[in-house]
């Protein structure tokens, strides 16, 4: 089994390099319109009838199949979103940009992309792409901008065995995890305020210029990316790492069109929708599941349904807390705890059963004999095992 991820840095900008990225913009526009026009999103039939098209471009014959392969991929996405039922425009790319991979050389500290005649330019990597790259993996590609470099590497990884479960509840204000002897909550409340600010920023903005305009909140989006990828980054990073040291599997909630509770026209305030559709529940799994990935620990997922709402020592229904919303209270167990660690340590159980010990999975956060209330996983107090951190 093979893992991929991309190594990113930065690079001192270079005439040659703009031009041929200028080149490849126009060379994928113009395999666009051929493949609007003839109805075609295959790479083969592309290649076979058009290839003779891309002539009268002035680079290496590679980055002509790599801009018919980038055409295609676009289009093939537009057709996906039209049998979905979404209401999409022609793909066209207005950015320069330069991906390959072949042709190019990793020589030390120096990255070589061909621009023909046997010329090659030279982009000196940093200390980062350098250590990652002598850790014995196999570089496939390059990509460039006007801005950045990004090398995509793979390696071969062994998928480990699971020996246990590690289940994580998203939710607005923090991320918590149950593994079979502790619980953790990672607070988020700090993505909330970098949000906020960066919006009453852009709301500030009086400039009646629009070319202003338009490169400040672009500026301001970036930056606001970069840090909500950055918190969220410490908080992956330390989920697989615990993954790694207990040999468990990753199983979170399958939150797929959650956005749909949260359209215009549902009865919820305007803040309550930017604040839920601002949520950055993907970004934290995306993050999760190609770190976890270059381990080998696997990453699965299972239905939310009733994971707030059932005990995960007993499997009866928990009552709110009139005086803590939440707070969940079970008659059986006698048991107060917090409403996020419950959700984890079902998530945990619900993947136990399905992933590792599959003996069909019931609505119920436990198996067997009601009158033996016994755990499927977890046997520890979740009211005494819960940490906040903030990261």
């Amino acid at each position: 089994m093979y893992a991929v991820k991309s190594i990113r840095q930065t690079y001192p900008q270079n005439q040659d390099l703009d031009q041929m990225m200028e080149i490849f913009r126009q060379m994928v526009n113009q395999c666009i319109r051929i493949g609007l026009e003839n109805n075609i999103s295959t790479l083969q039939k592309f290649s076979s009838m058009f290839y003779h098209e891309l002539s009268r471009y002035k680079i290496q014959s590679y980055y002509k199949f790599t801009a018919m392969s980038q055409a295609c991929g676009r289009l093939s996405q537009m057709k996906s979103d039209i049998r979905k039922g979404r209401r999409v425009k022609p793909p066209f790319v207005s950015r320069p940009f330069l991906v390959s991979c072949h042709g190019f050389k990793i020589n030390g500290i120096l990255l070589s992309i061909p621009i023909g005649n046997k010329r090659y330019i030279n982009i000196v990597l940093n200390d980062h792409v350098i250590s990652e790259l002598s850790k014995g993996v196999e570089p496939r590609s390059f990509a460039i901008t006007p801005t950045s470099l990004s090398i995509s590497v793979r390696k071969q990884v062994q998928g480990i065995t699971p020996e246990s479960v590690i289940g994580i509840d998203r939710n607005l204000r923090n991320v918590t995890i149950s593994t079979p002897t502790e619980s953790v909550m990672y607070k988020t409340n700090k993505l909330l305020s970098i949000k906020e600010n960066s919006m009453r920023v852009r709301a500030a903005f009086r400039r009646n210029d629009v070319r202003v305009k338009n490169k400040f909140f672009t500026q301001r989006r970036n930056r606001q990316s970069r840090r909500t990828q950055q918190f969220l980054h410490k908080i992956s990073k330390d989920i697989v790492q615990r993954a790694v040291m207990t040999k468990s599997m990753i199983v979170l909630e399958d939150l797929t069109g959650i956005r749909k509770l949260y359209k215009k026209g549902n009865g919820q305030g305007n803040k309550y929708r930017r604040r839920l559709n601002s949520w950055s529940f993907y970004e934290l799994q995306r993050q999760i599941q190609y770190k976890a990935s270059w381990e080998g620990i696997p990453v699965e997922f299972v239905d939310p349904k009733r994971t707030s709402q059932l005990c995960p020592i007993c499997g009866g229904k928990c009552q709110e807390d009139r005086f803590n919303r939440r707070k969940l209270w079970c008659s059986n167990c006698k048991k107060s705890m917090d409403r996020d660690v419950v959700a984890s340590m079902n998530i945990s159980c619900k993947g136990w059963s399905r992933f590792c010990h599959p003996r069909g999975l019931s609505d119920e956060a436990v198996k067997g004999n009601p009158d033996n209330l016994q755990p499927v996983i977890l046997r520890v107090d979740g009211s005494k095992l819960v940490c906040g951190r903030d990261i």
